[in-house]
């Protein structure tokens, strides 16, 4: 498959679920909602009930001073405040991974099967059968950059120490040590960066087309990556056109903002038509990239999810085949043509 060939694919999987943009939003407004009514209604209760002096005792408070902390009269309230904060961030990761694996599994029926089309139940279907998949994935992959992460920032003391014993011996060298560790560190993190996103969505993509588990995901997508080098590049290239296609269409919202008088009016709806935008460039996204992943390594995936919505025929309904007398053998030695 070419790469137009897989844009083309994308499109047209992207298209197919075009109402997963509606389904992304109303997610991303009830997240909003629920932060409002969860932490910040009951913060400025708090305040009312306690009087604005609590967040001046909260923020004079010394965190060296255990004593002082275990006396502090909002302690309580401090401890439930973070409690809610952990649920609510809990609650909100569960949501975001059942509507990514909602989305993806929808973006890889669109890509599997011609004659899909998108259903509500199939999108809940698709959230709850890779939610936990998708979770086990994620958590591993940022198990594993974590891990990276600590290394990297042990690796950095030692350098400092090196860089100090190169002052006392040569300024110029321990400047262009200093110089390179910086440089090396950016390009590191930002292959990292850049690895770890392009492991999560090839990795999903082998979720949701081989139904493998996490463990065989992740080992999937490092392996896709290294045997197809290309894969990456790929990625990248979309990267590129997805942020570059993002900052174009927000910076047009300032644009419209600075408009005398209607600019005022219609800042509010023009902003929701490029959330729009760009939710549906998000589903492009990945829809292209599953595409590749998928003219790649399509063979032995999962059924199209038409075939499990459907009702199943009865084969005993079927009326059978006349028996037909096999065909007559040809002599080729009488020569027919």
């Amino acid at each position: 498959m070419t790469y137009k060939e897989t844009f083309y694919k994308g499109f047209d999987a992207a298209n197919k679920n075009i109402l997963l943009v509606p389904v992304k939003m109303a997610a991303t407004y009830a997240l909003f909602i629920g932060f409002v009514i969860v932490l910040i209604i009951p913060i400025v209760v708090a305040a009312l009930a306690f009087g604005t002096g609590m967040l001046a005792s909260l923020k004079d408070l010394n965190i060296n001073n255990v004593g002082e902390l275990l006396s502090s009269k909002y302690l309580v309230l401090a401890v439930v405040i973070a409690a809610i904060v952990l649920v609510y961030i809990t609650a909100a990761s569960f949501v975001a991974l059942y509507v990514y694996g909602g989305s993806c599994g929808m973006i890889a029926g669109g890509i599997r099967d011609e004659g899909f089309r998108f259903q509500m139940s199939g999108f809940f279907s698709e959230g709850k059968r890779f939610f936990g998949p998708v979770l086990g994935f994620t958590t591993i992959v940022g198990a594993a950059v974590i891990a990276i992460l600590l290394l990297l920032a042990a690796s950095v003391f030692p350098l400092k120490s090196i860089i100090h014993v190169l002052e006392g011996m040569n300024e110029s060298l321990s400047t262009f040590m200093a110089t390179l560790s910086v440089m090396v560190a950016a390009v590191t993190f930002l292959f990292l960066f850049a690895g770890t996103f392009a492991i999560t969505i090839y990795g999903t993509a082998a979720l949701v087309f081989k139904r493998v588990t996490a463990g065989q995901a992740a080992n999937e997508a490092v392996r896709f990556i290294f045997k197809r080098p290309s894969a990456f590049g790929f990625y990248m290239l979309c990267v590129v056109i997805y942020f570059s296609a993002n900052v174009m269409i927000a910076g047009s919202v300032f644009g419209v903002a600075l408009i005398p008088v209607i600019g005022t009016v219609m800042v509010f709806p023009y902003h929701l038509l490029v959330q729009a935008v760009q939710y549906y460039m998000g589903i492009l996204f990945v829809a292209v990239l599953f595409s590749y992943y998928f003219g790649v390594e399509g063979q032995g995936s999962a059924p199209p999810i038409s075939e499990m919505s459907t009702v199943a025929i009865d084969t005993s309904l079927v009326v059978p085949e006349p028996e037909t007398s096999p065909a007559q053998q040809v002599d080729p030695d009488e020569g027919v043509y």
